[in-house]
Protein backbone atom coordinates (compact mmCIF):
# COMPACT_ATOMS: atom_id res chain seq x y z
CA UNK A 1 0.00 0.00 0.00
CA UNK A 2 1.48 3.49 -1.13
CA UNK A 3 1.76 6.20 0.97
CA UNK A 4 -1.29 8.42 -0.84
CA UNK A 5 -3.59 5.53 0.29
CA UNK A 6 -2.55 5.13 3.51
CA UNK A 7 -3.51 9.19 4.03
CA UNK A 8 -6.44 8.69 1.89
CA UNK A 9 -7.45 5.61 4.15
CA UNK A 10 -6.58 7.08 7.53
CA UNK A 11 -8.39 10.37 6.41
CA UNK A 12 -11.48 8.30 5.52
CA UNK A 13 -11.73 6.24 8.85
CA UNK A 14 -10.85 9.75 10.87
CA UNK A 15 -14.16 11.59 9.33
CA UNK A 16 -16.40 8.80 9.70
CA UNK A 17 -15.35 7.97 12.91
CA UNK A 18 -15.83 11.43 14.15
CA UNK A 19 -18.86 11.71 12.61
CA UNK A 20 -20.33 8.92 14.23
CA UNK A 21 -19.33 10.51 17.61
CA UNK A 22 -21.05 13.85 16.63
CA UNK A 23 -24.17 12.40 16.00
CA UNK A 24 -24.49 10.21 19.36
CA UNK A 25 -26.03 12.97 21.13
CA UNK A 26 -28.71 13.29 17.98
CA UNK A 27 -29.38 9.72 18.41
CA UNK A 28 -29.45 10.11 22.23
CA UNK A 29 -32.02 13.09 21.62
CA UNK A 30 -34.18 11.09 19.02
CA UNK A 31 -33.86 8.31 21.39
CA UNK A 32 -35.85 10.29 24.22
CA UNK A 33 -39.53 9.71 23.63
CA UNK A 34 -42.24 12.21 24.37
CA UNK A 35 -43.60 10.41 27.45
CA UNK A 36 -39.94 10.70 28.98
CA UNK A 37 -39.27 14.19 28.45
CA UNK A 38 -42.82 14.91 29.77
CA UNK A 39 -42.01 12.98 33.44
CA UNK A 40 -38.64 14.92 33.30
CA UNK A 41 -40.77 17.84 33.89
CA UNK A 42 -40.60 16.68 37.79
CA UNK A 43 -37.21 15.53 37.86
CA UNK A 44 -34.70 19.01 37.57
CA UNK A 45 -31.90 16.67 37.68
CA UNK A 46 -33.08 14.40 34.50
CA UNK A 47 -34.66 17.72 32.67
CA UNK A 48 -30.82 19.23 32.62
CA UNK A 49 -29.74 16.12 31.38
CA UNK A 50 -32.06 16.25 28.58
CA UNK A 51 -31.49 19.70 27.76
CA UNK A 52 -28.03 19.18 27.70
CA UNK A 53 -28.22 16.59 25.33
CA UNK A 54 -30.57 18.60 22.98
CA UNK A 55 -28.37 21.35 23.21
CA UNK A 56 -25.24 18.96 21.27
CA UNK A 57 -27.78 17.35 19.09
CA UNK A 58 -28.79 19.01 15.49
CA UNK A 59 -30.56 22.07 16.00
CA UNK A 60 -33.92 22.01 13.84
CA UNK A 61 -35.78 24.92 12.51
CA UNK A 62 -39.17 26.31 12.90
CA UNK A 63 -40.58 24.43 10.85
CA UNK A 64 -39.63 21.45 12.10
CA UNK A 65 -39.73 22.61 15.60
CA UNK A 66 -42.67 24.43 15.57
CA UNK A 67 -42.72 27.98 16.90
CA UNK A 68 -42.65 31.59 15.55
CA UNK A 69 -41.18 33.83 13.21
CA UNK A 70 -41.53 37.25 13.27
CA UNK A 71 -40.11 40.50 11.46
CA UNK A 72 -39.73 43.68 13.17
CA UNK A 73 -39.97 46.93 11.24
CA UNK A 74 -38.39 50.08 13.26
CA UNK A 75 -40.13 53.53 12.87
CA UNK A 76 -37.13 55.40 11.62
CA UNK A 77 -38.97 58.57 9.63
CA UNK A 78 -36.95 61.74 11.05
CA UNK A 79 -33.73 59.52 11.56
CA UNK A 80 -30.39 59.91 9.61
CA UNK A 81 -28.42 57.03 8.91
CA UNK A 82 -26.82 57.15 12.20
CA UNK A 83 -29.51 57.51 14.10
CA UNK A 84 -31.27 54.73 12.31
CA UNK A 85 -28.52 52.37 12.64
CA UNK A 86 -27.84 53.48 16.70
CA UNK A 87 -32.05 52.80 16.95
CA UNK A 88 -31.77 49.31 15.09
CA UNK A 89 -29.11 47.70 16.99
CA UNK A 90 -30.71 49.32 20.54
CA UNK A 91 -33.87 47.72 19.77
CA UNK A 92 -32.13 44.68 18.62
CA UNK A 93 -30.20 44.47 22.71
CA UNK A 94 -33.52 45.58 24.46
CA UNK A 95 -35.24 42.37 22.45
CA UNK A 96 -32.80 39.81 23.09
CA UNK A 97 -33.07 40.77 26.90
CA UNK A 98 -37.12 40.79 26.81
CA UNK A 99 -36.78 37.29 25.03
CA UNK A 100 -33.74 36.27 27.59
CA UNK A 101 -36.60 36.82 30.34
CA UNK A 102 -39.33 35.56 28.44
CA UNK A 103 -37.21 31.71 28.74
CA UNK A 104 -37.68 30.94 24.96
CA UNK A 105 -34.51 28.36 24.27
CA UNK A 106 -32.19 29.21 21.30
CA UNK A 107 -33.85 31.85 20.15
CA UNK A 108 -32.35 34.00 17.16
CA UNK A 109 -32.76 37.70 16.66
CA UNK A 110 -30.81 38.79 14.14
CA UNK A 111 -30.90 42.49 11.98
CA UNK A 112 -31.84 42.72 8.27
CA UNK A 113 -31.16 45.80 6.19
CA UNK A 114 -31.71 49.20 7.57
CA UNK A 115 -34.56 49.13 9.96
CA UNK A 116 -35.52 45.10 10.31
CA UNK A 117 -35.17 43.15 12.72
CA UNK A 118 -35.80 39.07 12.37
CA UNK A 119 -37.00 36.92 15.59
CA UNK A 120 -37.07 33.54 15.78
CA UNK A 121 -38.63 31.64 18.57
CA UNK A 122 -38.86 27.98 18.40
CA UNK A 123 -41.30 26.27 20.39
CA UNK A 124 -43.16 29.07 21.70
CA UNK A 125 -47.06 28.12 22.80
CA UNK A 126 -48.41 31.73 23.21
CA UNK A 127 -48.24 33.50 19.85
CA UNK A 128 -50.07 36.36 20.89
CA UNK A 129 -48.75 36.46 24.36
CA UNK A 130 -45.31 36.56 22.76
CA UNK A 131 -46.15 39.11 19.89
CA UNK A 132 -47.47 41.96 22.51
CA UNK A 133 -43.80 41.00 24.40
CA UNK A 134 -42.15 42.10 21.57
CA UNK A 135 -44.52 44.47 19.85
CA UNK A 136 -44.40 46.72 23.11
CA UNK A 137 -42.83 49.93 23.23
CA UNK A 138 -43.08 49.86 27.02
CA UNK A 139 -42.09 53.12 27.93
CA UNK A 140 -43.13 53.71 31.26
CA UNK A 141 -44.14 57.30 32.52
CA UNK A 142 -44.93 59.64 35.39
CA UNK A 143 -47.29 62.39 34.63
CA UNK A 144 -48.78 65.06 35.99
CA UNK A 145 -52.53 65.66 35.71
CA UNK A 146 -53.43 69.26 35.13
CA UNK A 147 -56.59 70.81 37.27
CA UNK A 148 -59.76 70.47 36.18
CA UNK A 149 -60.36 74.50 35.72
CA UNK A 150 -57.76 74.30 32.84
CA UNK A 151 -60.23 71.78 31.22
CA UNK A 152 -62.77 74.49 30.09
CA UNK A 153 -60.71 76.54 28.52
CA UNK A 154 -58.63 73.85 26.65
CA UNK A 155 -61.72 72.30 25.15
CA UNK A 156 -62.95 75.93 24.36
CA UNK A 157 -59.96 76.07 22.30
CA UNK A 158 -59.95 73.14 20.78
CA UNK A 159 -63.67 73.57 19.60
CA UNK A 160 -62.91 76.75 17.47
CA UNK A 161 -60.13 75.49 15.93
CA UNK A 162 -62.33 72.55 14.46
CA UNK A 163 -65.06 74.54 13.83
CA UNK A 164 -66.99 74.65 10.68
CA UNK A 165 -68.55 77.81 10.44
CA UNK A 166 -69.98 76.79 6.80
CA UNK A 167 -71.98 73.14 8.70
CA UNK A 168 -73.11 74.91 11.49
CA UNK A 169 -74.96 78.16 9.19
CA UNK A 170 -76.54 74.93 7.23
CA UNK A 171 -77.69 73.03 9.94
CA UNK A 172 -79.72 76.56 11.22
CA UNK A 173 -80.76 77.58 8.42
CA UNK A 174 -82.42 73.73 7.98
CA UNK A 175 -83.48 74.31 11.57
CA UNK A 176 -85.21 77.97 10.87
CA UNK A 177 -86.66 76.63 7.88
CA UNK A 178 -88.47 74.15 10.12
CA UNK A 179 -87.42 70.54 9.56
CA UNK A 180 -89.11 68.47 12.02
CA UNK A 181 -86.98 65.88 12.05
CA UNK A 182 -84.32 67.92 13.32
CA UNK A 183 -85.87 69.66 15.69
CA UNK A 184 -87.32 66.11 17.11
CA UNK A 185 -83.99 65.03 17.35
CA UNK A 186 -82.78 68.67 19.00
CA UNK A 187 -85.83 67.77 21.68
CA UNK A 188 -84.61 64.67 22.21
CA UNK A 189 -81.23 65.84 23.64
CA UNK A 190 -82.60 68.47 25.87
CA UNK A 191 -81.22 66.38 28.41
CA UNK A 192 -77.54 67.57 27.44
CA UNK A 193 -76.74 71.42 28.74
CA UNK A 194 -75.24 72.86 26.08
CA UNK A 195 -73.68 75.63 28.26
CA UNK A 196 -71.81 72.92 29.61
CA UNK A 197 -69.75 71.35 26.60
CA UNK A 198 -68.93 68.16 28.38
CA UNK A 199 -72.43 67.04 29.41
CA UNK A 200 -73.96 64.55 32.54
CA UNK A 201 -73.11 61.06 32.60
CA UNK A 202 -75.17 58.91 35.14
CA UNK A 203 -73.75 54.91 35.40
CA UNK A 204 -75.84 52.53 33.47
CA UNK A 205 -77.78 55.54 31.51
CA UNK A 206 -75.66 57.20 28.90
CA UNK A 207 -77.42 59.83 26.98
CA UNK A 208 -77.27 60.42 22.86
CA UNK A 209 -75.39 63.78 22.70
CA UNK A 210 -75.15 63.33 19.10
CA UNK A 211 -77.54 66.23 17.98
CA UNK A 212 -76.60 67.54 14.68
CA UNK A 213 -75.94 71.26 15.91
CA UNK A 214 -74.55 70.37 19.61
CA UNK A 215 -71.81 68.43 17.01
CA UNK A 216 -70.97 71.01 14.74
CA UNK A 217 -70.70 73.66 17.20
CA UNK A 218 -68.76 71.92 19.09
CA UNK A 219 -66.83 69.39 16.70
CA UNK A 220 -63.90 68.56 19.71
CA UNK A 221 -66.21 68.13 23.16
CA UNK A 222 -69.01 66.91 21.82
CA UNK A 223 -67.27 63.52 21.73
CA UNK A 224 -66.65 63.79 25.44
CA UNK A 225 -68.78 63.69 28.69
CA UNK A 226 -67.73 65.10 32.43
CA UNK A 227 -68.26 62.06 35.17
CA UNK A 228 -65.61 62.89 37.87
CA UNK A 229 -64.79 59.82 40.37
CA UNK A 230 -66.62 57.55 37.58
CA UNK A 231 -65.15 53.80 37.95
CA UNK A 232 -62.19 55.19 40.81
CA UNK A 233 -59.76 55.45 37.86
CA UNK A 234 -58.83 59.83 38.43
CA UNK A 235 -60.23 60.92 35.09
CA UNK A 236 -62.84 63.36 34.89
CA UNK A 237 -63.21 63.59 31.20
CA UNK A 238 -64.42 60.22 29.19
CA UNK A 239 -65.56 59.57 25.90
CA UNK A 240 -67.69 56.91 24.10
CA UNK A 241 -65.70 53.72 22.69
CA UNK A 242 -66.80 54.33 19.50
CA UNK A 243 -65.32 57.91 19.14
CA UNK A 244 -61.59 56.74 20.38
CA UNK A 245 -60.52 56.91 16.61
CA UNK A 246 -62.57 59.99 15.77
CA UNK A 247 -60.94 61.84 19.11
CA UNK A 248 -57.25 60.57 18.24
CA UNK A 249 -57.12 61.73 15.07
CA UNK A 250 -58.16 65.37 16.12
CA UNK A 251 -55.65 65.59 18.76
CA UNK A 252 -53.13 64.18 16.30
CA UNK A 253 -54.01 67.16 14.11
CA UNK A 254 -51.24 70.33 14.10
CA UNK A 255 -54.31 72.62 15.19
CA UNK A 256 -54.40 70.48 18.23
CA UNK A 257 -50.64 70.55 19.10
CA UNK A 258 -50.34 74.25 18.29
CA UNK A 259 -53.19 74.78 21.25
CA UNK A 260 -51.80 71.89 23.45
CA UNK A 261 -48.15 73.19 23.94
CA UNK A 262 -47.47 72.08 27.69
CA UNK A 263 -50.17 69.81 27.99
CA UNK A 264 -51.56 67.25 26.33
CA UNK A 265 -53.97 64.36 26.24
CA UNK A 266 -53.78 61.03 26.82
CA UNK A 267 -56.51 58.01 26.77
CA UNK A 268 -56.56 55.37 29.44
CA UNK A 269 -55.42 51.96 28.60
CA UNK A 270 -58.80 50.11 29.00
CA UNK A 271 -62.38 51.34 28.38
CA UNK A 272 -64.89 51.29 31.60
CA UNK A 273 -68.19 49.06 31.07
CA UNK A 274 -71.43 50.74 32.01
CA UNK A 275 -74.52 48.64 33.47
CA UNK A 276 -76.09 48.59 29.99
CA UNK A 277 -73.22 47.89 28.31
CA UNK A 278 -72.51 50.82 27.12
CA UNK A 279 -67.55 51.36 26.94
CA UNK A 280 -65.82 54.80 27.99
CA UNK A 281 -62.82 55.61 27.69
CA UNK A 282 -61.08 58.02 30.12
CA UNK A 283 -59.41 60.90 28.59
CA UNK A 284 -56.78 63.07 30.83
CA UNK A 285 -54.96 66.51 30.44
CA UNK A 286 -51.37 65.78 31.34
CA UNK A 287 -47.93 67.35 31.31
CA UNK A 288 -46.34 67.37 27.94
CA UNK A 289 -43.20 66.77 29.28
CA UNK A 290 -43.45 63.41 32.32
CA UNK A 291 -42.08 64.15 35.97
CA UNK A 292 -40.17 60.82 35.24
CA UNK A 293 -39.43 57.87 33.43
CA UNK A 294 -39.04 54.29 33.70
CA UNK A 295 -35.02 54.46 32.80
CA UNK A 296 -34.74 54.89 36.45
CA UNK A 297 -36.75 51.53 37.46
CA UNK A 298 -34.39 49.40 39.00
CA UNK A 299 -37.01 46.54 39.45
CA UNK A 300 -40.78 45.09 38.32
CA UNK A 301 -42.90 42.32 40.18
CA UNK A 302 -46.37 41.41 39.85
CA UNK A 303 -48.40 41.10 42.66
CA UNK A 304 -51.69 40.34 43.90
CA UNK A 305 -54.12 43.32 44.47
CA UNK A 306 -55.24 44.39 47.84
CA UNK A 307 -57.56 46.72 46.33
CA UNK A 308 -58.90 44.20 44.19
CA UNK A 309 -58.82 40.81 45.03
CA UNK A 310 -58.84 38.04 42.26
CA UNK A 311 -56.74 40.44 40.31
CA UNK A 312 -52.75 41.41 39.95
CA UNK A 313 -50.42 44.56 40.13
CA UNK A 314 -46.98 45.51 39.36
CA UNK A 315 -44.54 46.55 41.85
CA UNK A 316 -41.71 48.79 41.07
CA UNK A 317 -38.68 50.04 42.37
CA UNK A 318 -36.76 53.19 41.79
CA UNK A 319 -33.36 53.75 41.89
CA UNK A 320 -31.59 56.09 44.15
CA UNK A 321 -31.20 59.19 41.71
CA UNK A 322 -34.86 57.84 40.94
CA UNK A 323 -36.36 57.81 44.10
CA UNK A 324 -34.83 61.13 45.30
CA UNK A 325 -36.63 62.45 42.43
CA UNK A 326 -39.87 60.41 42.88
CA UNK A 327 -39.86 61.88 46.60
CA UNK A 328 -38.74 65.52 45.52
CA UNK A 329 -41.78 65.21 42.67
CA UNK A 330 -44.64 63.81 45.04
CA UNK A 331 -43.69 66.46 47.89
CA UNK A 332 -44.00 69.26 46.03
CA UNK A 333 -47.05 68.05 44.03
CA UNK A 334 -49.69 66.97 47.14
CA UNK A 335 -53.07 66.85 46.55
CA UNK A 336 -52.77 66.65 42.42
CA UNK A 337 -53.05 63.25 40.27
CA UNK A 338 -50.22 61.45 39.48
CA UNK A 339 -50.61 59.95 35.84
CA UNK A 340 -49.04 56.32 35.36
CA UNK A 341 -48.62 55.94 31.24
CA UNK A 342 -47.29 53.56 29.61
CA UNK A 343 -46.88 53.42 25.93
CA UNK A 344 -49.14 57.19 25.66
CA UNK A 345 -51.75 55.11 27.85
CA UNK A 346 -52.68 55.68 31.18
CA UNK A 347 -53.57 53.01 33.63
CA UNK A 348 -54.27 55.06 36.56
CA UNK A 349 -53.75 58.64 37.89
CA UNK A 350 -54.26 58.73 42.43
CA UNK A 351 -53.96 61.59 44.03
CA UNK A 352 -50.90 62.69 45.77
CA UNK A 353 -52.06 62.39 49.22
CA UNK A 354 -48.47 62.69 50.36
CA UNK A 355 -44.45 62.79 49.85
CA UNK A 356 -43.67 59.06 48.67
CA UNK A 357 -39.82 57.94 50.18
CA UNK A 358 -38.07 55.13 49.48
CA UNK A 359 -38.71 54.99 45.69
CA UNK A 360 -41.59 52.20 45.35
CA UNK A 361 -44.86 52.15 43.76
CA UNK A 362 -47.20 50.12 41.99
CA UNK A 363 -49.02 50.07 39.15
CA UNK A 364 -52.30 49.08 39.11
CA UNK A 365 -55.46 47.80 36.85
CA UNK A 366 -57.39 44.79 35.76
CA UNK A 367 -54.41 42.47 35.34
CA UNK A 368 -54.43 38.99 35.48
CA UNK A 369 -51.46 36.96 36.47
CA UNK A 370 -50.04 36.58 33.31
CA UNK A 371 -50.59 40.09 32.40
CA UNK A 372 -48.75 41.52 35.40
CA UNK A 373 -45.90 39.39 34.63
CA UNK A 374 -45.42 40.40 31.24
CA UNK A 375 -45.75 43.96 31.75
CA UNK A 376 -43.04 42.99 35.01
CA UNK A 377 -41.04 41.10 32.35
CA UNK A 378 -41.43 44.39 30.10
CA UNK A 379 -40.35 47.35 32.53
CA UNK A 380 -37.63 45.02 33.70
CA UNK A 381 -36.09 44.42 29.83
CA UNK A 382 -36.24 48.56 29.52
CA UNK A 383 -38.32 50.43 26.78
CA UNK A 384 -37.16 50.18 23.35
CA UNK A 385 -36.08 53.20 21.79
CA UNK A 386 -38.08 53.77 18.50
CA UNK A 387 -41.06 52.25 17.67
CA UNK A 388 -41.59 49.00 15.57
CA UNK A 389 -44.46 47.11 13.76
CA UNK A 390 -44.89 43.89 12.77
CA UNK A 391 -44.06 43.46 9.31
CA UNK A 392 -44.59 39.64 9.11
CA UNK A 393 -45.28 36.34 11.27
CA UNK A 394 -45.69 32.99 10.72
CA UNK A 395 -46.77 30.43 13.59
CA UNK A 396 -46.00 26.55 13.34
CA UNK A 397 -47.70 24.35 15.89
CA UNK A 398 -45.32 21.30 17.09
CA UNK A 399 -47.42 18.76 15.44
CA UNK A 400 -47.10 20.49 11.79
CA UNK A 401 -43.44 20.47 12.89
CA UNK A 402 -43.41 16.74 13.66
CA UNK A 403 -45.59 15.74 10.32
CA UNK A 404 -42.92 18.25 8.54
CA UNK A 405 -40.25 15.85 10.03
CA UNK A 406 -42.07 12.83 9.06
CA UNK A 407 -42.65 13.53 5.88
CA UNK A 408 -38.93 14.85 5.38
CA UNK A 409 -37.51 11.25 6.66
CA UNK A 410 -39.64 9.63 4.90
CA UNK A 411 -39.09 11.28 1.54
CA UNK A 412 -35.38 11.16 2.07
CA UNK A 413 -35.60 7.24 2.91
CA UNK A 414 -37.33 6.15 0.20
CA UNK A 415 -35.16 8.17 -2.41
CA UNK A 416 -31.91 6.75 -1.05
CA UNK A 417 -33.68 3.47 -0.91
CA UNK A 418 -34.61 3.44 -4.90
CA UNK A 419 -31.50 5.16 -5.54
CA UNK A 420 -29.46 1.99 -4.13
CA UNK A 421 -31.25 -0.36 -6.14
CA UNK A 422 -30.60 1.05 -8.73
CA UNK A 423 -27.02 1.22 -8.19
CA UNK A 424 -26.32 -2.54 -6.76
CA UNK A 425 -28.52 -3.39 -10.13
CA UNK A 426 -26.84 -1.59 -12.52
CA UNK A 427 -22.82 -1.52 -11.12
CA UNK A 428 -23.05 -4.77 -9.12
CA UNK A 429 -19.66 -4.62 -6.42
CA UNK A 430 -18.97 -0.94 -7.57
CA UNK A 431 -22.85 0.01 -6.94
CA UNK A 432 -22.03 -1.17 -3.71
CA UNK A 433 -19.13 1.00 -2.99
CA UNK A 434 -21.64 3.68 -3.90
CA UNK A 435 -24.05 3.29 -1.66
CA UNK A 436 -21.23 3.18 1.06
CA UNK A 437 -20.09 6.68 0.02
CA UNK A 438 -23.82 7.47 0.14
CA UNK A 439 -24.93 6.56 3.49
CA UNK A 440 -21.02 7.99 4.58
CA UNK A 441 -21.88 11.44 3.13
CA UNK A 442 -25.02 11.66 5.13
CA UNK A 443 -23.71 10.68 8.18
CA UNK A 444 -20.93 13.90 7.61
CA UNK A 445 -23.42 15.77 6.33
CA UNK A 446 -25.86 15.90 9.30
CA UNK A 447 -22.30 15.68 11.64
CA UNK A 448 -21.40 18.96 10.16
CA UNK A 449 -24.56 20.31 11.36
CA UNK A 450 -24.70 19.32 14.91
CA UNK A 451 -21.02 19.96 15.11
CA UNK A 452 -21.46 23.54 14.00
CA UNK A 453 -24.90 24.43 15.60
CA UNK A 454 -26.35 24.85 11.83
CA UNK A 455 -29.81 24.83 11.77
CA UNK A 456 -31.95 22.32 10.08
CA UNK A 457 -35.11 23.17 8.38
CA UNK A 458 -37.68 21.48 5.99
CA UNK A 459 -36.08 23.17 2.84
CA UNK A 460 -32.70 21.78 4.37
CA UNK A 461 -34.07 18.07 4.17
CA UNK A 462 -34.36 18.55 0.93
CA UNK A 463 -31.26 20.24 0.26
CA UNK A 464 -30.18 17.09 1.49
CA UNK A 465 -32.40 14.74 -0.95
CA UNK A 466 -30.59 16.71 -3.65
CA UNK A 467 -27.35 16.12 -2.06
CA UNK A 468 -28.13 12.33 -2.17
CA UNK A 469 -28.65 12.70 -6.24
CA UNK A 470 -25.84 14.75 -6.49
CA UNK A 471 -23.31 12.38 -4.80
CA UNK A 472 -25.09 9.37 -6.67
CA UNK A 473 -24.25 11.73 -10.33
CA UNK A 474 -20.34 11.91 -9.31
CA UNK A 475 -19.98 7.69 -8.92
CA UNK A 476 -21.80 7.44 -11.84
CA UNK A 477 -19.67 9.26 -13.52
CA UNK A 478 -16.35 7.89 -12.19
CA UNK A 479 -17.95 4.71 -12.89
CA UNK A 480 -18.76 5.26 -16.50
CA UNK A 481 -15.07 6.52 -17.01
CA UNK A 482 -13.90 3.26 -15.53
CA UNK A 483 -15.98 1.59 -17.92
CA UNK A 484 -14.45 3.29 -20.65
CA UNK A 485 -10.90 2.45 -19.60
CA UNK A 486 -11.62 -1.33 -19.38
CA UNK A 487 -13.49 -1.52 -23.02
CA UNK A 488 -9.59 -0.04 -24.21
CA UNK A 489 -8.32 -2.97 -23.18
CA UNK A 490 -6.33 -1.20 -19.93
CA UNK A 491 -5.64 -3.08 -16.77
CA UNK A 492 -8.40 -3.42 -14.01
CA UNK A 493 -5.48 -1.02 -12.00
CA UNK A 494 -5.07 1.71 -14.97
CA UNK A 495 -8.68 1.52 -15.10
CA UNK A 496 -9.91 2.62 -11.80
CA UNK A 497 -6.61 4.91 -11.47
CA UNK A 498 -7.63 6.73 -15.21
CA UNK A 499 -11.72 6.23 -14.43
CA UNK A 500 -10.72 8.48 -11.55
CA UNK A 501 -8.42 11.02 -13.12
CA UNK A 502 -10.66 11.56 -15.99
CA UNK A 503 -13.39 11.92 -13.41
CA UNK A 504 -12.41 14.31 -11.16
CA UNK A 505 -12.59 17.58 -13.20
CA UNK A 506 -15.96 17.02 -14.36
CA UNK A 507 -17.14 16.41 -11.09
CA UNK A 508 -15.21 19.16 -9.39
CA UNK A 509 -16.08 22.25 -12.13
CA UNK A 510 -19.82 20.42 -12.17
CA UNK A 511 -19.93 21.16 -8.03
CA UNK A 512 -17.91 24.14 -7.26
CA UNK A 513 -20.77 25.82 -9.94
CA UNK A 514 -23.27 24.85 -8.24
CA UNK A 515 -21.43 25.85 -4.75
CA UNK A 516 -20.98 29.36 -6.13
CA UNK A 517 -24.81 29.30 -6.28
CA UNK A 518 -25.31 28.20 -2.79
CA UNK A 519 -23.01 30.89 -1.20
CA UNK A 520 -25.09 33.60 -2.81
CA UNK A 521 -28.36 31.67 -1.81
CA UNK A 522 -26.44 31.69 1.89
CA UNK A 523 -25.23 35.72 1.95
CA UNK A 524 -28.50 37.02 0.38
CA UNK A 525 -30.81 34.40 1.27
CA UNK A 526 -32.95 34.69 4.54
CA UNK A 527 -35.55 31.76 6.01
CA UNK A 528 -35.87 28.88 4.19
CA UNK A 529 -33.79 30.12 1.06
CA UNK A 530 -30.87 30.04 3.40
CA UNK A 531 -31.43 26.77 5.09
CA UNK A 532 -31.87 25.42 1.39
CA UNK A 533 -29.00 26.39 0.56
CA UNK A 534 -26.99 25.70 3.83
CA UNK A 535 -27.39 21.90 3.57
CA UNK A 536 -26.84 21.83 -0.14
CA UNK A 537 -23.24 23.90 0.12
CA UNK A 538 -22.75 21.09 2.57
CA UNK A 539 -23.75 18.53 0.67
CA UNK A 540 -21.48 19.01 -2.28
CA UNK A 541 -18.34 19.33 -0.21
CA UNK A 542 -19.23 16.12 2.01
CA UNK A 543 -20.18 14.27 -1.73
CA UNK A 544 -16.97 15.27 -3.09
CA UNK A 545 -14.68 14.09 -0.62
CA UNK A 546 -16.84 10.50 -0.24
CA UNK A 547 -16.76 10.27 -4.09
CA UNK A 548 -13.37 11.48 -4.63
CA UNK A 549 -11.17 10.08 -1.77
CA UNK A 550 -13.70 7.92 -0.03
CA UNK A 551 -14.39 5.49 -3.15
CA UNK A 552 -11.43 5.87 -4.54
CA UNK A 553 -9.61 4.25 -1.72
CA UNK A 554 -12.06 1.40 -1.27
CA UNK A 555 -11.96 0.67 -5.21
CA UNK A 556 -8.13 0.85 -4.95
CA UNK A 557 -7.99 -1.61 -2.22
CA UNK A 558 -10.28 -3.96 -4.13
CA UNK A 559 -7.86 -3.86 -7.28
CA UNK A 560 -4.30 -3.26 -5.19
CA UNK A 561 -3.52 -6.78 -7.07
CA UNK A 562 -1.86 -6.53 -9.77
CA UNK A 563 -3.06 -10.13 -10.77
CA UNK A 564 -6.33 -8.72 -11.06
CA UNK A 565 -7.88 -9.15 -14.35
CA UNK A 566 -11.99 -8.47 -13.63
CA UNK A 567 -14.76 -6.12 -11.66
CA UNK A 568 -17.70 -6.00 -11.14
CA UNK A 569 -18.71 -2.70 -12.82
Amino acid sequence: MNRSLQIRAALSVIVLVLSLIGLWPTYKAISISSEEREAAKQNPERLAEIAEIDAQAIRRGLDLKGGMYLVLEIETDGMDPAEAEDALQRTKESLVRRVDKFGVSEPEITTFGASRIIVKLPGVQDPERAKNLLGKTARLEFRLVRPDTELQGVLESLDKAFLDPAKVAEIKSREAAGDEADQTASADSAGTDLDNPFGTLEPGNAPDVSDDLYAAEHPFSHNLIAQPGLGGVGATLFLFEKNVPAVQTMLEDLRARRILKDEEFQMGDEPLTMEDGTRLRPLYLVDNVPALTGDRLEGAVPTASHKMPGFFEVSFTLDSRGARSFAKMTGDNVGRKLAISLDGRISSAPVIQSRIAGGQGSISGNFTSVEASDLALLLRAGALPADVYIAEERTVGPSLGSDSIRMGVSAAMYGSILVILFMLIYYRMSGLVTVIALISNILILMAVLAQFDLVLTLPGIAGIILTVGMAVDANVLINERIREELRKKKTVRASVQSGYLNATRTIVDANVTTLIAGGILIMFGTGPIKGFAVTLSIGILTSMFTALVMTRVIMELMTRNQGKKTISI
